[in-house]
């Protein structure tokens, strides 16, 4: 063993001073590595950590950083450690030792006479004695170190490691782990270890290399050198020459994937070339695939996997390692990987084909089809692209991987486009985005092809055109006939089979069988959970959703929607329309119980994304976005403004041949929206064409009634609720709530307070169950009603004096403030409690008590106490 300079460095020369002669400098300024110098600083200043091993291979910059890092220690002009550098040749020099060398360099004794030749670790723990007798700050890189191979030297280097005193930082940086015992040392708990991906260079420092080289890369171009070299130094560099030389960047970027002879010459001088000869087999065989495990690699090369992957790790050559799915799985570095891929190809296109068909089965029984379907592709035999279509076609859809399907059939499989199962992929696909009309067109074309015969049984045809037209309808808002699925069969496909419950589901709701597609889609979305497919158990979850709205249930739409969100947020769906959908849900049931939004939610509905024809479209649907800008409405600054953009969507919904039940839900909280504005006309055109195009439905009854309410004709309102209100079971509840509410107004302006009472306490009855505050806040005379008649319901008193303290309620109060004080005595007044327990109770005299309410009898004009906490309750003091 002896010491080296690299071909590409220079030495400096001592300069008396303590440095060394042996450490490398270079003849020209090299990209600093700002954040991994302070990390080496770190480690010196630290109390823990007192050697640093650093592998990675060969042209990963290890040597420029130590270099640069000891030069910039040596340049400090306070707390300067002295400096020991160490180069290890390949050739080894008789009569040269790595501890003598580090003895001249930092100025210390020579040992004595070696007493016994069998004392491999003599002269290390020489200079480990005379290193703790000086006892001041020290640093020793040794570099190169996976070449120190010589039994004695890695005898000394281990004793050295392990003894140093704590005011020596040693960096041992080399291509590999020289072969130490590292945990028997108990060195684990002592030193820190950098990989290749510590060393890797940032995309800043990526970009100012290329510049040293007159290349200048914009952020796309970057990006593309960054996947490719993964921050690799030297493949850095070679590719800025490359880009430099070659006038076309796109076609250069293409040319570095393959790679290019500069790159290849590189790999193979340090890498590929020293490689055994079945170690580079394997290597070839399994780059085949963009990553595999051991038994993938088993599978690929006959055996032997797990002594290879050691083999491999043992000389730190660049396999990275990832768990995932309760296996590790093996990547190889882009570039490396590229050409070994060339190295595939020179097989011959047998042996090429049947390492494709190997990796796709593997990737199969592995549960990646996505993965799996390049590989048959590349294996020319259509019979195995049909089966894997027939086993994992409609996983990989539901998988949100059918962009990548047809992608791929399109680049190399056209004609298998046309057969009617992937058409009818494709509307499911399309669906499952929120292309609404892409998926109608497809719908289309899938039926013009339904007599070609197609590489899946009939039944499955049959099964997933009925369950896409219903889906279809339901994306559209459209009733498109019968959409009843009940008669369709289950096709044995667990995949078509869910989609098709809950399809059949979507169908019973449109019906508004509910309690029947409730049991259907808990069915559809257990299946759905135990077939792994997110897509679908959160479509499930948002139909459920759906169906805690039609019945208003509000604890059940926020509990619903906040698990669809919950599993959309764990399988990375927050973007889908169903997602967004279930936002809209929940941002409905803060609305019907008078809470605020999430802003969040009100974003979702909001949301609009391409189709097909490059115009936008809502993400929730039109529905759901109409909701969406009746939740803003509350949010926004300008409410007028926002109110004429509810009613504009309002009217475009209204046009669309929607389901007229749905539809009709917003109705009534538009016209309350356009008079809370002061738009009673506007109000009365939309009630109006809302009669005309849904009929008379109960929340249309109850939007005309809103009109007839502001324009204070009390009769108009009486006719058109009080026959709705007959017919209760039909309606919605907070239909009934604000039928109750209007007809309690309309009654007690009628001088009916009997009859205003009872409307009012019907009204609490039926929306005390599911907390529907909104009505009360719509209907402009409810609080006021809410205050006259506090107190007198009983056990719903708790939730009308809940309506009364909401912050969003309005009244018309022009009485002075009470006083602290005063509230306080007034609060003591419903009790019945004489002024005298009054004063005792609150600790104050009875002069006092007589005094604050004499106060408060003169601010509310009242001469008694009963007056006065009727006052209280109407102004809504109490």
């Amino acid at each position: 063993m002896t010491i080296s300079h690299g071909p590409d460095l220079r030495s400096h020369s001592a300069d008396g001073d303590g440095i060394p002669a042996e450490m490398p400098s270079f003849s020209s300024a090299q990209i600093a590595r700002t954040t991994l110098i302070e990390r080496l600083d770190a480690i010196v200043d630290s109390d823990e950590h007192r050697v640093l091993l650093i592998c990675s291979p060969a042209g990963s910059g290890k040597t420029v950083l130590l270099a640069d890092w000891a030069s910039r220690l040596w340049a400090r002009t306070s707390r300067r450690p002295a400096l020991g550098w160490i180069s290890v040749s390949e050739h080894p020099a008789p009569g040269l030792s790595l501890w003598q060398t580090l003895r001249d360099q930092l100025g210390l004794p020579n040992p004595p006479q070696r007493r016994t030749v069998d004392a491999p670790d003599f002269d290390a723990a020489h200079l480990v004695e005379a290193l703790t007798a000086r006892g001041t700050p020290t640093v020793i890189v040794i570099d190169d170190a996976h070449l120190v191979a010589e039994p004695l030297a890695l005898a000394g280097l281990e004793h050295f490691l392990l003894h140093a005193p704590p005011t020596v930082t040693t960096v041992v940086s080399g291509r590999f782990d020289p072969p130490l015992h590292w945990h028997l040392l108990g060195l684990t708990e002592r030193s820190t270890r950098w990989g290749a991906a510590d060393l890797a260079m940032t995309s800043t420092e990526v970009a100012a290399l290329c510049r040293e080289h007159h290349c200048e890369l914009d952020d796309a171009e970057l990006a593309t050198v960054l996947d490719l070299t993964h921050g690799w130094a030297a493949l850095v560099r070679i590719t800025a020459m490359c880009l430099v030389a070659n006038p076309d960047r796109a076609a250069a970027l293409g040319v570095l994937a393959r790679p290019p002879r500069a790159v290849s010459d590189f790999l193979v001088g340090e890498l590929i070339g020293a490689l055994p000869t079945s170690v580079r087999l394997f290597v070839t065989y399994t780059s085949v695939p963009a990553s595999f495990t051991e038994k993938m690699a088993d599978e690929l090369i006959g055996g032997g996997a797990t002594h290879t992957l050691y083999e491999l790790d043992r000389m730190n050559f660049p396999v990275s390692s990832i768990a995932r799915g309760g296996e590790v799985w093996f990547s190889y570095h882009p570039m490396l990987r590229a050409y070994f891929l060339a190295e595939v190809n020179r097989l011959g296109a047998q042996a090429r084909a049947e390492l494709h068909l190997r990796t796709a089965n593997a990737l199969r029984r592995a549960g990646l089809p996505r993965q799996a379907l390049t590989h048959l592709l590349a294996v020319g035999d259509p019979r195995h692209l049909r089966n894997l279509l027939v086993e994992h076609g409609t996983t990989m859809v539901l998988d949100g991987d059918g962009a990548a399907l047809f992608g791929e059939l399109q680049r190399a499989r056209p004609s298998m486009l046309d057969d009617p199962f992937v058409w009818l992929l494709r509307v499911l696909d399309a669906l499952f985005h929120g292309s609404a009309a892409d998926a109608q067109a497809y719908l289309d074309v899938a039926g013009s092809r339904g007599s070609r015969p197609s590489f899946v049984p009939a039944h499955w045809i049959d099964a997933l055109t009925v369950a896409a037209t219903v889906d279809a309808a339901a994306a559209t808002g459209m009733v498109a006939g019968d959409l009843a699925v009940a008669a369709v069969p289950p096709t044995g496909n667990p995949d078509i089979d869910c989609y098709l419950a809950i399809q059949s589901a979507t169908a019973l709701m449109v019906g508004e069988q509910l309690g029947r597609a409730e049991e259907v889609l808990s069915r559809g979305l257990a299946l759905a959970l135990h077939a792994g497919h997110p897509r679908l158990a959160l479509r499930a979850l948002t139909r459920l959703t759906f169906i805690a709205c039609g019945r208003e249930a509000t604890a059940a739409m926020r509990d619903r929607a906040g698990r669809a969100l919950a599993l959309a947020a764990e399988h990375g769906l927050l973007g889908t329309p169903d997602a967004a959908q279930a936002m809209t849900a929940a941002g409905l049931a803060a609305y019907l119980r008078g809470e605020e939004p999430d802003p969040s939610h009100i974003a979702a509905a909001l949301s609009q994304h391409a189709v097909q024809d490059g115009s936008e479209s809502p993400l929730a649907g039109w529905h759901g976005y109409v909701v969406g800008l009746l939740l803003a409405v509350e949010q926004g600054a300008d409410r007028r403004t926002a109110v004429d953009d509810l009613r504009r969507a309002t009217q475009l919904l209204l046009d669309k041949d929607t389901v007229p039940a749905a539809t009709a839900t917003v109705v009534p909280h538009v016209v309350w929206a356009l008079l809370s504005v002061s738009e009673p006309l506007a109000a009365q055109l939309l009630a109006e064409r809302g009669q005309r195009l849904l009929g008379d439905l109960p929340d249309v009854t109850v939007a005309r009634a809103a009109v007839a309410e502001a324009a204070g004709h009390s009769q108009a309102v009486l006719a058109l609720v009080e026959p709705l209100l007959d017919g209760a079971n039909d309606a919605r509840p907070s239909t009934l709530v604000t039928g109750w509410l209007l007809y309690s107004s309309a009654q007690h302006a009628s001088g009916n307070r009997a009859k205003a009472r009872t409307g009012l306490e019907n009204a609490l009855r039926h929306a005390a169950a599911d907390h529907l505050v909104r009505p009360f806040l719509d209907v402009p005379n409810a609080i006021e009603l809410l205050d006259v008649y506090a107190g007198r319901w009983g056990r719903l008193d708790e939730f009308g004096d809940l309506v009364r303290r909401n912050r969003n309620t309005a009244r018309r109060s022009t009485h002075p403030a009470l006083t602290d004080a005063e509230l306080t005595v007034l609060k003591h007044l419903p009790s019945g409690r004489t002024a005298q327990q009054i004063a005792g109770d609150l600790g104050v005299s009875i002069n006092t008590v007589k005094t604050h309410l004499r106060s408060i009898y003169a601010k509310f004009g009242a001469n008694s106490r009963v007056a006065a906490l009727d006052f209280a309750r109407r102004s809504g003091v109490l």
